[in-house]
């Protein structure tokens, strides 16, 4: 039988949390903190901007949240008006990985391949309850929108930096939205970042 005291219950939010925005969060903080070219390795040897390398990071970034939100729908915790948001916003993530594989294209790169799911090792059995898998998800949303909004002012090609701002207003909707559904204010703050 599971435990469900309260100290359990708690560890298990704070792993999955931590799990959830760990990654994005790393990225976001090295795009936020103007280290872009040691946290994505965006620069030429001729010290140019590599415009293609920031997409394939936060490209790398949209491709593990289709896989969090995978883990969150495969726990079957969420009730069917939140998974069918749950799947909506999947289906987003995965339309803004296919543009950002074709800019990568565009721009002569190599696109970075989407990991298997296993390979992020989200487990869907700790995400138990409706709670445990929205705060989840709200963690991935979270960092994408500071990964998307750390991106922007880095690109060298302006029309990029409007398609990056494009894609942040989705995460931060995204974000709002999964907060909504916890009871939880959706805007917390007057800025972001």
């Amino acid at each position: 039988m599971e435990d469900k005291s309260p100290g359990r219950i708690a560890s298990r939010r704070r792993l999955i949390t931590a799990t959830g925005g760990l990654t994005l969060a790393g990225a976001a903080l090295g795009l936020l903190s103007g280290c872009t070219a040691i946290s994505l390795g965006e620069t030429k040897s001729s010290g140019a901007v590599d415009d293609a390398a920031i997409v394939n990071s936060v490209l790398g970034l949209e491709y593990q949240a289709v896989a969090a939100y995978d883990a969150a729908l495969a726990g079957g915790a969420l009730a069917e008006p939140e998974a069918a948001m749950a799947r909506a916003f999947q289906a987003d993530h995965a339309q803004h990985a296919a543009a950002m594989v074709r800019t990568v294209i565009r721009l002569q790169g190599k696109p970075v391949a989407a990991r298997a799911a296993t390979d992020y090792r989200f487990a869907a059995a700790e995400l138990l309850s409706r709670d445990d898998a929205l705060r989840f998800l709200v963690a991935f949303e979270q960092g994408l929108a500071l990964a998307h909004l750390g991106a922007v002012p880095a690109f060298a090609e302006k029309a990029l930096a409007k398609s990056a701002a494009g894609i942040l207003g989705v995460e931060a909707m995204h974000w709002g939205v999964l907060r909504r559904a916890l009871g939880e204010d959706p805007v917390p703050a007057p800025f972001l970042g």
